[in-house]
């Protein structure tokens, strides 16, 4: 699937609640991360906005569009540097592969539920997100965590 075959031209919102199902994203997911993102509002106006579009009650915004857009083209980019990642399966049933000087284990739970952990070579633990149902949505999870993470190393580093 090309990248474009991914976009809504269309605005409409009754496609809002899919895409946010096709990044795996909850709406408080997706508040969390516009909040880390710098936006001002506060926590429950932003979810509420979230929920009205997902429900169809009000229109997409164009920012919203924007925000949206841009994570499914990120979510592209990084199903393309998983499938080039080499997974490596321990003896005890975890998943790990290296990225950019992080170590990325996926660790087994019952219910094919798995844990994502990130952790820099330099010791930074990354948040753990919430567990993931599936290997594939596991892998996509972490390589979003990944991008946080070095979101937030950048950041810490500047100060």
């Amino acid at each position: 699937m090309e990248f474009d075959d991914l976009i809504d031209h269309q605005n409409t919102p009754a496609d809002f609640k899919d895409e946010l199902l096709a990044l795996d994203k909850t709406p408080a997911e997706l508040t969390i991360q516009m909040k880390d993102w710098g936006d001002p509002r506060s926590r429950d106006a932003i979810l509420r906005s979230i929920q009205r579009m997902a429900a169809k009650e009000t229109s997409v915004s164009g920012e919203m569009r924007v925000i949206i857009n841009m994570m499914l083209y990120q979510q592209y980019i990084n199903k393309q540097k998983c499938a080039r990642l080499e997974w490596q399966n321990h003896s005890n049933g975890d998943i790990s592969t290296k990225s950019d000087n992080f170590t990325i284990t996926l660790i087994p739970h019952s219910r094919n539920r798995w844990q994502v952990s990130l952790v820099h070579d330099e010791g930074y633990s990354h948040p753990w997100p919430t567990w993931q149902v599936g290997i594939e949505s596991a892998k996509r999870k972490a390589l979003m965590c990944l991008e946080d993470a070095i979101r937030i190393r950048t950041e810490y580093r500047k100060y």
